[in-house]
């Protein structure tokens, strides 16, 4: 799901000086720890994970000019940056914004948190797989706080609800006994046990963070029915993460899950690393700042919405709502957005909107966001002094990992020219983009694509199939769903 080219309709760049796209949702930091292998029951052959990339951030520059705007109200900060001030009269033609929402760390508290533990105990994770899988829930519920509360599930070809939504200093002692008992049988039916694992955080009536973390090691053809699952729930404010094990699992499948519910998507190989994921998961829900977070956008006549990445979009007529989700301390979720205009000479248009979200506890916070302006001008030097390239080096950014991520997919079907060449056209964009960025941007830029040109070394050097093969899709997609909603390069 990309946008279509900007440089393709775009006739007054310099050459073809920049690049493509929007984002996509949830997305995290620690899923660079995530790709690297380590001891499992079968383990893998050797292989060099994706280096780890600086974060693309707004430029100085970009902050307080005629393209961008700040804004702020409790516990959140924003800037709202569009990619042109000026746009050719007549011309129907792309135009970007892009929204980044930072949670700024309340006083040391701790949100008030109902978490949901999902496991697939079917048959395939019999083994090391299923005793680091319980060893890391145990230590997760062991660091939770007395007043936290907990939901276990576990599946295979049918879900149960081992421990329903519940304070943590009620079920501390017993739960591990449960956990332990459990066994591994059966098929993998992914959408009974994230059904099952809804319906026990729907049993929170206050106002606690919620979260699901899925953990699966296979794959079935549910996908869909998943995905919609994990929609509704973030719609309900519940945060849907997924996390795959070993070398078997779906990662298009996890991956989509982790999107739709707005929250993160990881690959592990071994114990350590899955409790490291289980912990971030904790932190994160713990240091929620903001929750049901909603950015709405006012089109004014001559500018029409095309898609948003990062957010779930709703439109009626020229308003649209873009639903991010929670935002826990410190994160810096972006939401880019693609409209077109199509002004006539000297007409103006202004950009209106806001940005609404609940706080933890209860109560609504919003802020008023300054419009932006947009002229139609027949000047093509209005229009290059009207542009910022930070805002299209973004876009560049997250259609790359969008291509990205169909390479792997790609790849791990055994298509590898297709993987090849998908990398190769990432690999030109990017080196086109960091030509006109901001020294800062181009330099995420290069380190973007020399994460790709890693990628494309180790699938020529791996049979698809084969651990390395595996690994490296697998990598490659935890690394680009996380840029997709929040800056992994």
């Amino acid at each position: 799901m990309v946008f279509r080219s900007w440089f393709a309709t775009r006739r007054i760049r310099h050459g073809a000086t920049a690049g493509v796209i929007a984002l996509a949702t949830g997305g995290l930091f620690l899923l660079h720890a995530s790709a690297a292998p380590g001891p499992s029951a079968h383990p893998p052959s050797p292989v060099t994970p994706p280096p780890t990339i600086p974060p693309l951030s707004i430029a100085p520059n970009a902050v307080g000019g005629p393209n961008a705007v700040t804004f702020s109200g409790p516990h959140v900060r924003g800037t709202l940056a569009v990619s042109d001030t000026s746009v050719l009269a007549d011309v129907d033609q792309p135009f970007y914004a892009d929204v980044t929402l930072t949670a700024d760390s309340g006083a040391d508290d701790h949100a008030p948190l109902a978490l949901g533990i999902v496991l697939d105990t079917s048959g395939s994770m019999e083994g090391e797989k299923l005793r680091e899988a319980k060893i890391a829930v145990k230590k997760l519920v062991h660091d939770m706080k007395d007043d936290d509360e907990i939901a276990f599930v576990h599946y295979s070809d049918t879900a149960e609800v081992v421990q329903p939504l519940t304070a943590v200093r009620e079920v501390r002692a017993r739960l591990g006994a449960r956990i332990d008992a459990l066994t591994a049988d059966g098929g993998t039916a992914i959408p009974l046990g994230l059904a099952a694992g809804m319906r026990a955080l729907d049993a929170e009536t206050g106002n606690r963070v919620r979260r699901i973390v899925l953990v699966s090691d296979g794959l079935d053809s549910s996908r869909p029915r998943s995905e919609q699952l994990a929609h509704r729930g973030a719609e309900k404010g519940i945060t849907v993460s997924s996390m795959g094990i070993g070398l078997d699992f779906d990662e298009s499948y996890m991956g989509g899950v982790a999107r739709a519910g707005h929250g993160n998507f990881g690959f592990v190989n071994d114990g350590p690393t899955l409790t490291a994921f289980l912990q971030r998961e904790l932190h994160e829900t713990a240091t929620t700042a903001a929750q049901n977070t909603l950015v709405h956008l006012h089109m004014p006549d001559g500018v029409r919405f095309v898609r948003a990445t990062g957010a779930d979009a709703s439109v009626q007529g020229a308003d649209v709502d873009l639903r991010v989700g929670a935002l826990f301390a410190n994160e810096a979720r972006r939401v880019l957005v693609q409209m077109a205009t199509d002004l006539g000479s000297g007409r103006a248009a202004r950009l209106t909107s806001s940005v609404t979200w609940g706080l933890v506890g209860g109560g609504q916070a919003e802020a008023a966001v300054p419009p932006i302006e947009l002229v139609a001008t027949t000047s093509q030097d209005d229009v290059l002094r009207g542009r910022n390239e930070t805002v299209f080096a973004r876009v560049t950014s997250v259609e790359a990992s969008e291509r990205e991520l169909e390479a792997a997919q790609a790849y791990a079907s055994g298509d590898t020219t297709r993987a090849t060449g998908l990398i190769q056209r990432n690999l030109r964009a990017l080196k086109t983009a960091a030509s006109a960025a901001p020294a800062p941007v181009a330099a995420a830029l290069r380190a973007q694509s020399d994460s790709y040109g890693e990628t494309m070394h180790q699938f020529a050097a791996a049979p698809p199939m084969s651990a390395p093969g595996r690994i490296a899709a697998k990598s490659a997609a935890a690394h680009n769903v996380a840029n997709a909603g929040a800056s992994a390069f």
